[in-house]
C-alpha cells in the first residue's frame, strides 16, 4: 500500500517546484489542468491525513476562513515614501547633491522600474512566510497574511543556503495586464462596472476578509530589505537583490546598474520606449544609491530617504470626440454611463471607450454629446475623461440626458447622493432638534444653527434599478440568493441556473420553489438525470427552512450584508413586523443607520420587492427568525471570542451558534480586543498569537464545564 507521508511529500515537491519556475517566468513542465488536479489530489490526502498538514504546503495557498476585520501593526523600520523629480534637471540637481552629501565625485546608482502596485513588506522567520503588512502610514500597516497566502507568485518557503533567521523584504504586489483585462471582459459580460486600474483593483482585493475572494494571478516583486538578523550584511543593494533571487523572490528583470546622471537618463528614455509593452503598468523610474553604507551616510529626511528618487513620467493625454453615452446596468442594479468616443491611440493601444463613473461626474464637468475631450491614462488602464476642451464647441454639443428609468425592464430609477452630504444634513436635523428641545424647556426661543447647503444633482453618485427581478440583474442575484450562506441550494450551481434560465424555467425567485412541479421538464434538459434532478428538488424543499436570517441576505438588498440581515432578523422576528416597521424604527437599530434604513424600506416598498416577498410566502419559505434571547448571566455575554484547532464535541460553525446564542461576538483573528480563544487540538499560530498578547484561552475541556446544560 502507498505511503501516504511520502505520497503527500511527493505531491508537495512537484506543486512547490512548478510554483517556483512559475515565479521565475519559466516553463513549470505542468498545464494548469495538472497543476490543479495534482493539488486537489493533496488537498484530499491531507484532508485523510490530518497530522501531515503543513504552513507550507501549496494546500494552505487556498486561504483559511474569512475575517471580521484586519489587525494592525507596527513595521520594523518605516517605510518611507520617495521624492518625485519629473525632468533631466531635476534628475541632474539630485545626482550633484548626493555626490556632495558623499563627498565624492560619482555615485554608483541602480535604476529599478517604478511598478504600479501595493507595497508590501514580507517577514520570513527560519525561512517560513510568518506575516505580510501593508505599507498604511509607513510606520505601521494592515495585517494581510492570510490573503498573501493565496498568490503563488510570493514562496511560502524560501530555498537555498544561508537563509538569514529572520529576512524581512519590501516590494510591490500587483495586478498584470493581461489578468486585469480578464477579469475585466468577465465583469463587462455580466453587465457590472469594469474595474479602474490594477493598482486600485489590486488594493481592493487584498483588503477582501475572505481569502477565496482575493484575485488570483496577482504577482510581486522585492525592491528592498527591512528588518534582517544581526547575523546577516549585505554590501550593496544589487546583491542583496541576487541573495533573495537565489533564495525563490521575485526580483526585477529590467533594472541596471550606471555611474552617472548622464546615463541614468538615457536609461530613463530607454525604458519610456519599453514600459508600454510591459505586463504590469508603471509610472516611473526609481533611482537608488548602490552601496548600503553611503544609504546609511545619506540618511533619511522627515517623510523620504535622501539615497533615492522616483522619476515619474509625465501622464499620457490625448484628444477625441464623444459620440454617445450608453447606461449599463449591474448586477447590484448600478446603472453606469458609458462613452463611446472617436477611436484614439493613447499609450501604445486604439480607445474608443471610456467610464464616466456616474451622471453626478457628467454634471460637475460638464460633458456633453459631440464635445470635445480630454483622456488620460496616466496608470489608469481604463480611459478617464479628464476635461472638455470648451474653447472649440459650437452648436452641435448636446447634453447628457440620465435615464429615470432602466434601460433593462422599465422600473423607475433610485438616485443616491454623496452619504457625507447627506450626513452633514441628517447631523443638522438633529441638533436642531435637540436645540428646539433645549429652547423649550429654559423657555427661550431657539437659537439659530448654520445649514449646510441642500443636496443638489452634482452630489449624485449613483443610479440603480431597484427590481431584484430585472433581467440585466436577475440571473448574479439568483446565484447570490442560492449561495452557501443565503439559501444554500448546492445543487443549483451558477451553471444550472444559465441553463434553467435558458430553458424558461428560472424567470425570477419564485421559480426556483416551482422546479418540483415541473421535474418531467427538467429531465428533458442536457446533464439532468432523475438523481441530479431529485437532488435539486430535495435542495430546495431543504432551503425553506433557512429562516429570516438567509433570506434577507440573499435578497441583494443594498448596505445588507450577513451582518445586517442578521441585526434586522433578531430584532424583528418575522418579515411581517419588518414590512410594517417605518425608516426610523429600522435606523435606530444598533449598527444599521439611516442609509441602510432607507435602502430596506426601498425595496419593501417597491412593487417587485413586494412580489418577491409574496413568492416566498406563497412557497412556504419560512421567513422567521428565532430571536437570541441571552442570559443576563451569562459568561460570554459581550465578549470576542475566537474558535481554532479541532473540537471532539462540537463543529465549528455549530460552537458558534451557541457561543451567539449565549451573547458572544465570534471573530476570526486574534487581535488586542480578543477577550477569549477556544482552542482545540492543533490549534497553531492562533493560539502562539493569543498567548503573546495574554489573551485568555481555553481548552474544550473548560469549555464544556462552562457551557449551560
Amino acid at each position: 500500500m502507498p505511503d501516504p507521508k511520502q505520497q503527500i511529500a511527493d505531491l508537495r515537491d512537484r506543486l512547490n517546484e512548478a510554483d517556483r519556475l512559475y515565479r521565475l517566468g519559466q516553463a513549470t513542465g505542468m498545464s494548469d489542468i495538472e497543476f490543479d488536479h495534482a493539488l486537489k489530489g493533496l488537498e484530499q490526502l491531507e484532508a485523510e491525513h490530518p497530522g501531515l498538514v503543513t504552513p507550507d504546503s501549496p494546500t494552505q495557498r487556498v486561504g483559511g476562513q474569512p475575517i471580521e476585520g484586519f489587525e494592525t501593526k507596527p513595521h520594523s523600520s518605516p517605510m518611507l515614501s520617495i521624492d518625485n523629480t519629473y525632468n533631466e534637471e531635476e534628475l541632474n540637481s539630485w545626482y550633484t547633491r548626493t555626490c556632495k552629501l558623499a563627498e565624492v565625485d560619482q555615485v554608483e546608482l541602480v535604476m529599478e522600474p517604478k511598478v504600479d502596485g501595493v507595497a508590501l513588506a514580507l517577514r520570513y522567520e527560519q525561512g517560513q512566510l510568518v506575516q505580510a503588512l501593508t505599507r498604511g502610514d509607513g510606520t505601521k500597516g494592515d495585517d494581510i497574511t492570510h490573503n498573501i497566502r493565496t498568490v503563488r507568485h510570493i514562496p511560502l518557503t524560501l530555498k537555498g543556503e544561508h537563509i538569514p533567521e529572520i529576512l524581512e523584504v519590501r516590494g510591490e504586489i500587483y495586478l498584470p495586464q493581461d489578468v486585469f483585462d480578464r477579469v475585466n471582459a468577465k465583469k463587462i459580460e455580466a453587465g457590472e462596472d469594469p474595474f479602474m486600474n490594477p493598482r486600485n483593483t489590486t488594493a481592493g482585493t487584498l483588503k477582501q476578509k475572505d481569502p477565496a475572494k482575493v484575485i488570483r494571478g496577482l504577482q510581486f516583486v522585492a525592491y528592498g530589505k527591512g528588518e534582517i538578523s544581526n547575523d546577516t550584511t549585505y554590501a550593496t543593494h544589487s546583491g542583496f537583490v541576487a541573495t533573495i533571487k537565489q533564495l525563490g523572490l521575485p526580483v526585477h528583470e529590467h533594472e541596471a546598474i550606471v555611474e552617472s546622471a548622464d546615463q541614468a537618463w538615457r536609461w530613463i528614455q530607454g525604458f519610456d520606449q519599453l514600459r508600454h509593452n510591459l505586463p504590469f503598468a508603471t509610472d516611473g523610474v526609481v533611482i537608488k544609491t548602490n552601496d548600503y553604507n553611503l544609504q546609511d551616510q545619506l540618511g533619511v529626511t522627515s517623510k523620504a530617504p535622501r539615497w533615492c528618487i522616483a522619476y515619474k513620467f509625465a501622464a499620457e493625454q490625448a484628444r477625441t470626440k464623444l459620440l454617445e453615452v450608453n447606461w449599463q446596468v449591474g448586477k447590484t442594479g448600478k446603472l453606469t454611463p458609458r462613452a463611446t468616443m472617436q477611436p484614439t491611440l493613447l499609450a501604445g493601444t486604439t480607445v474608443s471607450h471610456a467610464t464616466l463613473h456616474n451622471f453626478g461626474e457628467v454634471l460637475r464637468k460638464d460633458i456633453r454629446l459631440n464635445d470635445t475631450v480630454v483622456i488620460e491614462k496616466a496608470g489608469e488602464i481604463i480611459p478617464q475623461v479628464v476635461e472638455v476642451v470648451t474653447d472649440v464647441r459650437d452648436v452641435s454639443e448636446l447634453p447628457i440626458a440620465a435615464p429615470d428609468k432602466c434601460p433593462e425592464c422599465g422600473t423607475p430609477v433610485e438616485i443616491e447622493y454623496d452619504t457625507k452630504r447627506i450626513n452633514e444634513l441628517a447631523v443638522y436635523e438633529r441638533a436642531v432638534e435637540r436645540e428646539k428641545a433645549k429652547a423649550e424647556k429654559e423657555e427661550r426661543q431657539p437659537e439659530a444653527i448654520d445649514k449646510p447647503a441642500a443636496i443638489n444633482p452634482l452630489d449624485e453618485t449613483a443610479r440603480y434599478c431597484p427590481n431584484p427581478e430585472c433581467p440585466a440583474q436577475f440571473r448574479e442575484r439568483m446565484a447570490h440568493f442560492v449561495g452557501r450562506n443565503q439559501m444554500d441550494i448546492d445543487a443549483l450551481g451558477e451553471k444550472t441556473i444559465h441553463q434553467l434560465a435558458d430553458a424558461g424555467l428560472l424567470q425570477n425567485l419564485g421559480d426556483i420553489y416551482r422546479l418540483k412541479d415541473k421535474r418531467e421538464q427538467l429531465l428533458e434538459l442536457d446533464r439532468m438525470g432523475e438523481k441530479k434532478v431529485d437532488n435539486l428538488i430535495e435542495g430546495v424543499e431543504q432551503s425553506k427552512q433557512r429562516g429570516l436570517l438567509r433570506v434577507l441576505a440573499g435578497l441583494t438588498i443594498r448596505h445588507i450584508g450577513q451582518g445586517g440581515a442578521k441585526r434586522l432578523a433578531q430584532h424583528f422576528g418575522d418579515i411581517d413586523a419588518l414590512i410594517v416597521a417605518d425608516e426610523e424604527t429600522i435606523a435606530a437599530i444598533e449598527d444599521v443607520g439611516p442609509i441602510t434604513a432607507a435602502s430596506v424600506r426601498q425595496f419593501l416598498d417597491n412593487p417587485a420587492g413586494q412580489h418577491v416577498i409574496a413568492e416566498l410566502k406563497a412557497a412556504g419559505v419560512d421567513l422567521t427568525e428565532e430571536k437570541i434571547e441571552v442570559a443576563a448571566d451569562s459568561p460570554f455575554a459581550g465578549k470576542t471570542i475566537v474558535i481554532t484547532g479541532t473540537l471532539e464535541n462540537y463543529q465549528r460553525n455549530d460552537l458558534k451558534k451557541i457561543l451567539e446564542g449565549l451573547g458572544a461576538k465570534i471573530s476570526g483573528s486574534i487581535s488586542k480586543n480578543t477577550d477569549l480563544l477556544i482552542a482545540g487540538e492543533k490549534a497553531g499560530s492562533k493560539l502562539t498569537k493569543a498567548q503573546g498578547l495574554g489573551v485568555q484561552v481555553w481548552d474544550e475541556a473548560k469549555l464544556l464545564a462552562t457551557l449551560p446544560s
